[in-house]
């Protein structure tokens, strides 16, 4: 996600008379390279296992609690966790650390099902 600080400067440099077709096809590229970066993050992530070969998916459909979650709910559960292991990535935080801590599948799905009840 682009920061709220980039978004400001980009608004701020295209409302000025100084903007060029060069500006745009750099903000472009900027923006290119960052969205590349990023799947590529995502893809790491979505291939992560814990110590004991299971994968994210299999951690979130293995929970057992507050009854049976929807598809949708089960979707956006994954997508939650993938978003906070990558946020923990960048300070070299694997799904096996947040497991000495939290059941970090788990609270996402419980999240989610709160969030639709």
């Amino acid at each position: 996600m682009i920061s709220r600080d980039r978004i400001r400067q980009i608004r701020a440099e295209a409302e000025s008379e100084h903007r060029t077709h060069e500006w745009a096809d750099r903000v472009i590229d900027e923006l290119l390279t960052e969205a590349e970066t990023r799947n590529a993050v995502d893809f790491a992530i979505r291939g992560m296992t814990d110590s004991k070969g299971r994968n994210l998916a299999q951690r979130i459909t293995t929970v057992q609690r507050h009854g049976t979650p929807t598809a949708a709910e089960l979707d956006e559960a994954y997508d939650l966790l993938v978003l906070i292991l990558a946020a923990g990535a960048k300070y070299g935080l694997t799904l096996d650390d947040w497991d000495w801590v939290a059941d970090l599948p788990g609270t996402c799905r419980d999240l989610i099902r709160h969030k639709h009840r």
